[in-house]
């Protein structure tokens, strides 16, 4: 197929339009982060690689549905929602973590299940960045753990009431997007030992958008003021104040970028040497 290579750029082009849609507010193409990866999914399945014959078209076909579940609504779509104090649900940080995890966290397991990753030999340099990212990302969980009981223990009446989030729910939040930063820090140093270094800096990137749904998640539970948002929401959100959207657009770029450097990655050379003569 001399129309191949063509996927992977039609691929950023559509998530480029995704991006955009979100920067601007206006959805140029609801379906486009949809169409984009099922573009990725067809170069998978068309590359015929000999290490992941199935394993990344069906990863890549998860994509495509928890995209479809996500995708904008149509603005005449839209309602209002009124909404009701009331109590607080334990396991609305769990369940936001892994509404926003669950596809990315399932494409990293079934690399690192299926993969031949006994000929991998990660480098000093590979293995000591791994350690390095993994203590970074478990340590920022646990400094977010500690500033939101401290946060909690500040705000709590004398009186009965829920003033915030318990322990249980806060570790809950942070469960999937925790697995997910981790599995890719792993994914990262084997594709590394590998010589995929192309799939090593998507895997990357998965671990910064693992750290983003995890203060997504936290941020869902009723946070006391003084616990904020988290280092990369508040950096993001604050970067262009005349931008409202720039975060969400920052965070799809970067989840959309990963999971192309990674097929990309994965699979260019395969899809070379797949090329049919006539």
């Amino acid at each position: 197929m001399r129309y191949r290579p063509i996927l992977p750029a039609a691929a950023g082009a559509l998530a480029a339009v995704h991006v955009l849609g979100i920067l601007t507010g206006v959805p140029l193409l609801r379906q486009a982060e949809v169409a984009a990866l099922l573009v990725l999914a067809a170069y998978a399945l068309t590359a015929r690689s000999p290490d992941l014959p199935w394993a990344l078209p069906v990863a890549l076909t998860v994509l495509v549905v928890d995209a479809w579940i996500t995708m904008p609504a149509e603005p005449a779509d839209r309602e209002w929602q009124v909404l009701r104090p009331g109590a607080v649900d334990p396991t609305l940080g769990f369940v936001t973590g892994l509404r926003l995890s669950w596809a990315a966290l399932f494409l990293v397991l079934i690399l690192l299940l299926t993969g031949r990753w006994r000929d991998a030999r990660p480098g000093r340099f590979a293995l000591a960045g791994a350690v390095l990212a993994a203590t970074l990302v478990v340590g920022y969980a646990a400094v977010r753990l500690v500033e939101i009981h401290f946060a909690v223990r500040a705000t709590q009446s004398p009186g009965p009431g829920d003033t915030g989030p318990s322990g249980v729910a806060t570790v809950g939040a942070m469960l999937a997007p925790l697995a997910l930063a981790v599995g890719a820090v792993v994914l990262a140093a084997l594709l590394a030992g590998r010589r995929h270094r192309i799939a090593a800096g998507g895997a990357v990137l998965l671990v910064l958008v693992a750290v983003t749904h995890l203060d997504a998640a936290l941020a869902s539970l009723s946070l006391p003021s003084a616990a904020g948002p988290g280092v990369l929401l508040t950096a993001a959100f604050r970067a262009n104040a005349s931008l409202p959207a720039s975060g969400p657009a920052v965070f799809a770029a970067v989840e959309l970028a990963a999971y192309l450097l990674l097929v990309v990655g994965l699979l260019g050379r395969h899809s070379k040497r797949a090329e049919p003569v006539g």
